[in-house]
């Protein structure tokens, strides 16, 4: 027949091994030092609040015995033992606090850990420190209000202690000055959040804290801070739940202006009410707030701040927002608070246009032989012109003190432009953008184009009347003005053009004809007959064009 594998009852082995003590086993017969700690338990040796005495070890065990020794020497007294010892919840432990003789000092003390497992002979450990101090705890917490509003976030947390010395079993209060570690946790916008806090102990063994949760206080353990002399109990998971009250708020804004400059404010206007018993009421001392970002459900803070102010008694509230070039939108909000409700967060919304940047390209500009100036560029800026923008095209004649508006036009839808028109003998130029929804206002820089004023003093043509295919003379003087004053025009080359009578085109005779220091020119030419003639003046890049009056010539 099998043997059976039955374990006994617990009862019945407490029996026998009590059966073997009093049949004189005074200790055990053969002692072990226990292998690499294979029987002890997960949980820890332990002093237990109320004085029991609490043995890391595997539930398996079939006899377990607990001695608290007067030191750490080798044949130190025993000073109390017990083999009364039940197993809860994985764990043996004492059924009764363990009690030390009269007169035994307070303090801590060694403790040696006897026990037997099925199939194994009698091993013995050395166990966690008996604390034969004061076990000093917390008792019950209150908070005193029921929940937390905008108005009153703060709840003051106040409590008990409670003392049991084991030298002489009397119960009290906590010492006077004793410390209360709190650890609670609450809930809000930020989700959940572990907090701390610290009381003392007055001298009627009661503390108290003041806690603001911002959000609902979900409770926590309170614990008595560690000490000389005392033996703090495991805390009490006794802060209670403090739940909070959330405003209703609904706010209406607006701006003084729809385009604004970036770098410049805003001023936000508007009004905040709250929803009461009796209500929408204005919401006095609301913290307002602009921002340049939509309101969210779970910010804890504002985002994109542009500005803050306090509503007023009569919920009215008055800001400056500083706008940026981002900016697209402005928000006026309550800061983030977990008292207030909505998802989203009520807001009201400013439209804004905030003009951009933008750059000059180099213009191109020139100023021809006959006075017609020609410019254009382009703007450059992340807008791309989807809205053709204003140019305007400015001169000024004395050096730049003053500019006037010679033409005005817009871009094409590629920010370019072109002006066409006639211009100075010398003058400035630059190109000038108002500012517009889309760009901000701006002048590019000044040019400066121009050329010399050129004219023909003198023109003659000898004899008057040649003999056709004979020999004339055509002579004449250049000159160009310098400094308002006419002066000879030296150095240059004409050209002398012939008409015949009866004919509309002209035709060079020569284009070589050269000007002597006095700006005097002479040539030989041949009278072909009947017809006009005229001289001009070859320009360069730095004189204006200019001409002779055509003189007929009746040739015989």
């Amino acid at each position: 027949m099998p043997r059976s594998t039955r374990r006994l009852p617990h009862a019945f082995v407490r029996a026998a091994a009590v059966f073997a003590l009093s049949a004189g086993v005074i200790a055990p017969a053969v002692i072990h030092a226990p292998a690499a700690h294979a029987d002890v338990a997960n949980t820890a040796d332990a002093t237990l609040d109320d004085g029991r005495y609490r043995v890391g070890l595997l539930g398996d065990a079939l006899w377990v015995k607990v001695s608290v020794l007067a030191s750490t020497a080798p044949d130190a007294p025993v000073l109390a033992s017990t083999e009364e010892l039940t197993l809860r919840y994985g764990d043996w432990t004492t059924d009764a606090p363990i009690t030390l003789p009269e007169g035994t000092a307070l303090g801590d003390y060694p403790v040696r850990i006897d026990y037997r497992r099925p199939g194994g002979t009698t091993t013995y450990r050395a166990g966690a420190a008996y604390s034969h101090k004061p076990h000093v705890g917390v008792g019950r917490i209150t908070a005193d209000r029921a929940t937390t509003s905008y108005e009153h976030p703060q709840v003051v947390l106040s409590g008990t202690t409670t003392s049991w010395n084991p030298a002489t079993g009397e119960r009290s209060t906590a010492p006077e000055g004793t410390r209360v570690q709190f650890w609670f946790q609450t809930y809000g916008i930020s989700g959940y959040v572990d907090r701390t806090g610290t009381a003392t102990v007055r001298a009627d063994g009661s503390f108290s804290v003041t806690v603001t949760p911002q959000g609902r206080l979900t409770g926590g353990t309170a614990t008595i801070v560690p000490s000389a002399g005392i033996d703090p109990d495991e805390p009490n998971r006794s802060v209670p739940d403090v739940p909070i009250e959330q405003t209703r708020y609904r706010i209406t804004a607006d701006g003084d202006k729809y385009r604004v400059l970036a770098g410049t404010d805003l001023r936000v206007t508007g009004l905040v009410e709250r929803l009461t018993a009796d209500g929408w009421k204005p919401f006095a001392g609301a913290p307002v707030v602009a921002t340049g970002t939509q309101p969210g459900w779970y910010e804890a803070s504002a985002v994109n701040v542009l500005g803050s102010a306090t509503s007023s008694a009569t919920g009215t509230f008055s800001l400056p927002a500083r706008i940026q070039y981002s900016t697209d939108y402005v928000y006026a909000s309550l800061r983030p608070s977990p008292y207030f409700a909505g998802d989203p967060r009520p807001y009201d919304k400013i439209d804004v246009v905030v003009p951009q940047q933008f750059t000059f390209s180099p213009y191109n500009a020139t100023l021809d032989e006959f006075g017609r100036l020609d410019v254009s560029g382009s703007l450059s800026s992340g807008y791309a012109c989807y809205e053709t923008q204003p140019v305007t095209l400015q001169a000024s004649l004395d050096g730049g003190r003053s500019w006037f508006n010679l033409r005005s036009g817009r871009t094409d839808t590629n920010c370019t432009y072109k002006f066409r028109l006639q211009g100075y003998e010398s003058a400035l130029y630059r190109v000038q953008h108002p500012e517009t929804n889309q760009l901000v206002a701006k002048t590019g820089p000044s040019l400066k184009r121009g050329r010399t004023p050129t004219r023909f003093s003198a023109f003659t043509i000898s004899p008057t009347q040649p003999v056709v295919n004979g020999k004339m003379t055509v002579s004449g003087t250049v000159q160009r003005k310098v400094g308002g004053v006419w002066k000879p025009l030296g150095g240059v080359k004409l050209t002398l053009v012939y008409k015949p009578k009866g004919s509309s085109q002209w035709y060079w005779v020569s284009q070589s004809i050269a000007t002597n220091s006095y700006g005097n020119f002479s040539y030989r030419a041949t009278a072909y007959g009947d017809g006009s003639w005229a001289v001009y003046l070859n320009t360069t890049g730095s004189y204006f064009y200019s001409e002779t009056n055509a003189k007929y010539i009746d040739a015989r």
